[in-house]
């Protein structure tokens, strides 16, 4: 199946809007009608009694420079830390090892390089695959990047982060940090607009899925032989309550929606295998479990319960989502427009069938902006 089309490049945002709430967005609703609106619009087209679910991860400072004996510079991409939960390495004042992408790494034969003017004289030195950091002083890992590393744009802007992206490639409700990338959609969103929605009794509530560079992996045919790449979830005991009182949800990004689905295939594992979240969930996992639930609210609580002392409750996930697949979480998604042949297209074409050419095609027509700091669209799903 194809999940190509033709992206201007003038159509590609590479700076965000002067506000948050300045965002067009493209409405197609479960009838397949198109509209034109705009972010502030949520307020009328989202029903009262529904809830609104977003993720609250946080981009890391993750693009660090440094530089070897010969001053020759590399860049650094951190991934994710290799022998702990991302929590306990930013919060660790010992050496951490990550997994992490190096940009010249054919030039760095072996020995330690340095991050200039880092006034904690941190070094790297190679850990088999993985990178080590080692510093001197008191402070913990997660200072250290906050002031040496910088914001990983994605490389489809092409260009250096700069001051404003420190804000606006953040949420509003961005609160753990522990990602690589920003799940966009909910960069429109401001505690004005949410605000107003709470007042017509659509409440925010958060989950956490961190953002792996595996996001930016194309499928190169088939979707059915992309290798999905992993993700932490993480949910509080609290949210699973509420995910459990069957109000219809609106999630705020790919992101959402699979943890969201993630949780309810966690559940239908776990109750058909008594295999619980220790091990990750895999990609086809909604293939070789069966579905023992009569709906997402029933799935929900009995997860809650049989998740009660693991709070929060938190596992990986390789969940694919394909063409076919049948979303059982929400009833509408709040989404960016994506990249040609990127995985999260699966996800859009799980909510609206094939139709999602036929959006795609008026939002280009129609001159809205595209990718991360783009404009969004409110897809109701018709499956």
């Amino acid at each position: 199946m194809d999940f190509d089309y033709a992206l201007p490049d003038s159509s590609i945002a590479k700076h965000p809007p002067a506000n948050r709430e300045d965002a067009r967005l493209l409405h197609m609703a479960d009838s397949g009608a198109i509209a034109d609106r705009q972010i502030v619009d949520l307020t009328r087209l989202l029903p009262e009694g529904s809830a609104l679910w977003v993720n609250e991860t946080k981009v890391l400072h993750a693009r660090m420079m440094a530089v070897k004996p010969t001053g020759g510079v590399l860049e650094l991409l951190l991934l994710e830390p290799r022998d702990l939960p991302v929590e306990q390495a930013l919060t660790s004042a010992s050496p951490v090892v990550w997994n992490a992408m190096v940009g010249g790494a054919k030039k760095w034969k072996s020995g330690p390089i340095a991050v200039p003017d880092s006034g904690v004289d941190l070094t790297v030195v190679r850990d088999g695959s993985a990178l080590r950091f080692s510093w001197r002083g008191a402070e913990d890992f997660g200072t250290v990047l906050d002031r040496l590393g910088r914001i990983p744009l994605p490389p489809y802007m092409k260009r250096e982060a700069e001051s404003a992206d420190e804000e606006r490639y953040q949420t509003v409700f961005a609160r753990l940090p522990g990602s690589v990338a920003a799940p966009t959609a909910g960069l429109h969103l401001t505690p004005g607009l949410l605000q107003d929605l709470a007042l017509r009794d659509i409440p925010c509530n958060k989950v956490t899925l961190h953002v792996g560079v595996g996001t930016f992996k194309p499928l190169t045919g088939d979707p059915s032989a992309h290798d999905m790449h992993g993700e932490r979830c993480i949910v509080s005991q609290s949210a699973l309550l509420e995910l459990a009182s069957g109000r219809p949800i609106t999630a705020v990004g790919t992101t959402t929606l699979r943890t969201l689905e993630s949780l309810y295939w966690l559940a239908c594992r776990w109750r058909q295998q008594d295999i619980g979240p220790q091990l990750p969930l895999p990609q086809w996992v909604h293939r070789e479990v069966g579905d023992p639930f009569s709906s997402f609210a029933e799935a929900m609580t009995w997860l809650t319960t049989k998740s009660a002392g693991q709070d929060p409750l938190t596992f990986a996930t390789h969940l694919m989502i394909v063409p076919g697949y049948r979303v059982r979480s929400v009833e509408r998604l709040l989404t960016n427009f994506h990249m040609p042949n990127s995985t999260l297209l699966c996800i859009v074409e799980a909510m609206v069938g094939p139709a999602w050419r036929e959006a795609y095609g008026h939002a280009v027509s129609a001159g809205y902006r595209f990718l991360s700091y783009g404009d969004a669209c409110l897809l109701e799903r018709r499956n």
